[in-house]
């Protein structure tokens, strides 16, 4: 992300319309952007059964968002600052909702996950522009108050996303109810419509050219290359055997392209992600924070859904309303946290958000004495503490990190250390579903593999078939590949099995998640200098880069 523009633009901008008109049409965008993220989490089970798909597969629908969104938040900024912001967001938009018609009439689960590109590369277009344009059409007494809005924003369509995508899944049967899921993509186009048309009407243009130096596209294919060859060997390992040549291949590539990445931004005069800012123990520590933070919650948010309805049943609606208390206790809890943050400093809240998640996480592996972990006989009501002290951790944790991340950066780099910590949680989002959906899909492979063989009455041949289709990723509405043709006694007793197999492999990744929570928290501990010594030197002149980065912090956390 580029640097805010300020001074002399907000005066142009402000005399031809009211800055709040503006704030309300990208905000429009921003809501469009983020109820995408946690509405298509409930539609996951529903998309894998319509294409007959495998988990991995599953997992490639959220992961090449967040991948093209990740790599290209940065220069798209800059980009903007040279082109024009509002040409950037208006542009966005179109690819956004291109991106979501053709989501919605994606014939193969291959081109959803290539639409799904699209949508990530306009939503990365649009995010920056949003926020350099606040900047510019409001004075510095009054940015504060529209972050706000903003921040709200990006809580509601958060927190909305879970519900209204079990309503549309489950009432919107036109034309066809087993395609009721399309309607979470499609319901993007009147927004996007809406949007560019008020956009192009009311949004005033604005640039900063002196601002950018390169857009170093070079190093966008670098990273760009890294990620999705270590997204790929964890997506994939278990189809093709984690010791095959082409998963170590690809683990190999994913670490010379990153460190041919490392060399080349020592030597480009303004890197994607200057790396010298890590030289600073606040800023390393808070990133690896924010990086930790978004990959426990997002690949917890990825598992969850296909918990619910492929195990114990739920409708897409009530899966919905009981994920809904998670989110929305973080659209109270941060606000609170960032003003306890401002008295006391950011190192134990956050610290504390982070072990809080950990143990809500922990509550549903099983490791909480006294608690049971998740089973196939687990209610709605056995979660909802769980999912509160989930959310109320997440709550504490994201905002203190990002004020503490951007008080330790230098006044003159605030706007590059706002792109790195974003460009990091989006990174910590792509690895946390990548990696917890590695372990459960290696964990069911082990699960059906050890408790098939001691099944009576099935055929040794449709034993195999069924150990293949699981390790293959077959992995469909709580039953693995290869069990559609078996007689109805044997197919429900496969069922009772594999539910709980599957229960099973869940947990173990919460465990997973436990683990990767609590590091984050222990990275908070290293956290020095109090938010208060340091954000004098930073906020004066900079008041959009903690504010700004705190909202887009909530997108990759979305």
């Amino acid at each position: 992300m580029s640097v805010p523009a300020t001074g002399a633009e907000a005066p142009a901008a402000t005399r031809t319309r009211s800055p709040w008109v503006v704030l309300a049409v990208l905000c429009l965008g921003l809501f469009m952007i983020l109820l995408d993220g946690t509405i298509v989490n409930i539609a996951i089970p529903h998309i894998q059964t319509a294409f007959d798909t495998t988990f991995s597969n599953i997992e490639w629908v959220m992961n090449a968002y967040i991948l093209a969104f990740a790599v290209l938040l940065v220069p798209m900024g800059r980009f903007g600052d040279l082109w024009g912001r509002r040409k950037l967001f208006v542009g966005g938009m179109v690819l956004f909702t291109l991106g979501s018609l053709a989501c919605g009439l994606a014939p193969s689960i291959y081109l959803l996950i290539a639409f799904r590109v699209v949508q990530g590369i306009g939503g990365a277009a649009m995010m920056p522009s949003t926020l350099s344009i606040i900047s510019s059409v409001f004075a510095a007494d009054r940015r504060g108050a529209a972050m706000g809005v903003w921040g709200g924003v990006s809580g509601l369509a958060s927190g909305l996303g879970p519900v209204l995508g079990g309503i549309i899944i489950q009432y919107v049967t036109w034309p066809s109810a087993a395609g009721s899921w399309r309607w979470i993509f499609l319901v993007n186009i009147p927004v996007g419509v809406v949007g560019v048309v008020l956009a192009l009407r009311l949004v005033p243009e604005s640039k900063n050219p002196t601002a950018v130096q390169t857009l170093d596209l070079p190093g966008v294919g670098l990273i760009s290359t890294s990620l999705f060859c270590l997204t790929f060997a964890l997506i994939e390992g278990q189809k093709y055997g984690w010791t095959s040549a082409t998963i170590l291949g690809l683990f190999a590539g994913a670490v010379v392209a990153f460190a041919v990445f490392y060399w080349r931004e020592h030597r480009v005069s303004q890197p994607l992600i200057d790396f010298s800012l890590f030289r600073s123990l606040n800023f390393a520590a808070g990133n690896a924070t924010g990086l930790l933070l978004s990959a426990a919650m997002m690949g917890a948010f990825f598992t969850i859904p296909i918990f619910l309805q492929s195990v114990l049943g739920f409708s897409a609606i009530k899966a919905g309303l009981v994920m809904a208390p998670l989110s929305v206790v973080i659209i109270f809890a941060a606000p609170v946290a960032g003003m306890l943050s401002d008295r006391v400093g950011s190192k134990w809240i956050v610290a504390t958000g982070m072990f809080i998640l950990a143990f809500g996480l922990g509550w549903m592996a099983g490791l909480v004495p006294g608690v049971d972990k998740i089973s196939p006989s687990t209610t709605s009501l056995s979660l909802l503490v769980p999912f509160l002290l989930s959310g109320i951790g997440i709550g504490l944790a994201v905002a203190p990190v990002t004020s503490a991340v951007m008080a330790s950066a230098p006044k003159e780099r605030v706007g590059n250390a706002s792109g790195v910590l974003s460009t990091m949680r989006q990174v910590g989002s792509l690895m946390g579903i990548a990696i917890l959906g590695a372990v459960l899909q290696n964990r069911v492979t082990a699960n059906v593999t050890t408790g098939i063989e001691a099944v009576q009455g099935l055929p040794e041949a449709v034993k195999q078939r069924i150990i293949a289709g699981a390790a293959g990723g077959g992995l469909q509405m709580g039953m693995p590949a290869g069990t559609a043709d078996l007689p109805a006694t044997a197919r429900a007793m496969m069922t009772s099995l594999f539910q709980g197999w599957f229960t099973d492999a869940v947990a173990t990744s919460f465990i997973v998640a436990v683990i990767i929570a609590a590091g984050g928290g222990l990275c908070a501990l290293l956290l020095r200098r109090s938010i208060k010594e340091e954000s004098v030197a930073t906020t004066a002149e900079a008041p959009l880069g903690a504010a700004g980065d705190a909202a887009v912090a909530q997108v990759g956390n979305a």
